[in-house]
């Protein structure tokens, strides 16, 4: 993920997303190399951990987070899919005073 244009004028926050990334992308890269050992040492199979990857994708903890995230992308995507019609929607939005 690069950091965003907004953020290249603030440097304190690019580093600080940068840094975000980087955490994200190496609890990542422990969680696939913990799969992987467990995998190929023969404690568990793929299917057990797709299995239990599903069912702790829908518990209630998880499941609304990757609901709404799910919900925000389709919006976004839709967005830039339509440009004009989401910038109808803003300055609607902006006019009603949802958004300040």
């Amino acid at each position: 993920m690069p950091v965003s244009n907004d953020k290249l004028y603030k440097p304190e926050e690019a580093l600080h997303e940068l840094q975000v990334q980087e955490t994200i992308l190496k609890t990542a890269i422990d969680v696939q190399v913990v799969l992987r050992i467990l995998v190929d040492k023969e404690i568990v199979t793929r299917e057990e951990v797709q299995k239990y990857r599903e069912e702790v994708s829908n518990s209630p903890k998880y499941k609304i987070v990757l609901d709404d995230i799910k919900r925000q992308k389709a919006g976004f995507q839709a967005a830039k899919d339509n440009h004009q019609e989401y910038l109808r929607a803003l300055f609607k939005a902006k006019m009603n005073g949802n958004i300040k």
